[in-house]
């Protein structure tokens, strides 16, 4: 814990720092084209209870029993999130741009997800801010002969405020899985990605669930943060393509 508070610079002016890096993530958020907008007034009679979900979702209520006719009649691509041993709810793709998926819940937890993998954040703690790599995508990894499976990436939070934290990347292919999700049985590629930082300590196993047809990342188990437990995140209405 010292050596990772050790590392926050410019004392003075974090919070200065937190409010600028909040306030163009916000900006961003605003320019990016809206898919959907999600409220009340736009879902039909018969979306009601599928919208409570979508209210109560993620933190500090009690498991929501979201069914596959619920996800079925709302009609925006969803995912389940689950983030620690919290509650598990439902969030909703706000928008894509530059292959970057928005997702949001309704206590304004935002997510960006590029490839499958969560590459920023807002509305929790410690949020991830940036990370820098190598395009790294599951296409590339599964159909190239000689795929990049180690290299480094440069993760910055805030709340505490580190910038560039180096982090060693390590994937290896597990082959074919079967899961399922709310009922469904897909077969994907279990890629599991090993992170690791010196610095501070940190290591940790992320895990992609990847459809073998389109590389599309059904299903993940992501570390995102030393501050914040593992993110469960199981697409379950994809985005049209």
């Amino acid at each position: 814990m010292a050596g990772y508070f050790g590392l926050i610079i410019l004392k003075n002016s974090h919070s200065l720092l937190s409010y600028i890096n909040n306030f163009f993530f916000l900006l961003i958020l605003l320019l990016l084209p809206s898919c959907a907008s999600i409220n009340a007034e736009r879902l039909a009679p018969s979306f009601n209870y599928a919208y409570e979900s979508i209210k109560q979702a993620v933190f500090g209520y009690p498991d929501l029993n979201i069914s596959r006719q619920i996800v079925e009649d709302i009609p925006y691509a969803s995912a389940l999130l689950k983030i620690g041993k919290g509650t598990q709810g439902l969030v909703i793709l706000e928008s894509i741009e530059n292959k970057n998926y928005l997702w949001v819940s309704k206590d304004n937890v935002y997510l960006v997800i590029r490839d499958g993998r969560i590459e920023r954040s807002l509305g929790l703690i410690n949020n991830l801010t940036q990370i820098t790599s190598i395009d790294q995508s599951f296409k590339s990894l599964l159909t190239k002969t000689n795929p990049v499976s180690k290299y480094y990436s440069y993760y910055s939070f805030e709340e505490p405020l580190l910038v560039d934290l180096k982090v060693s990347i390590s994937i290896e292919n597990k082959g074919i899985q079967e899961i399922e999700i709310l009922g469904e049985r897909k077969k994907l590629i279990l890629i599991e990605e090993s992170i690791s930082s010196e610095l501070i300590r940190w290591n940790e196993k992320n895990k992609f669930w990847v459809d073998p047809d389109d590389y599309f990342v059904w299903k993940s188990i992501q570390y995102i943060s030393p501050k914040l437990p593992k993110f469960t995140i199981q697409v379950t209405k994809r985005p049209a393509t």
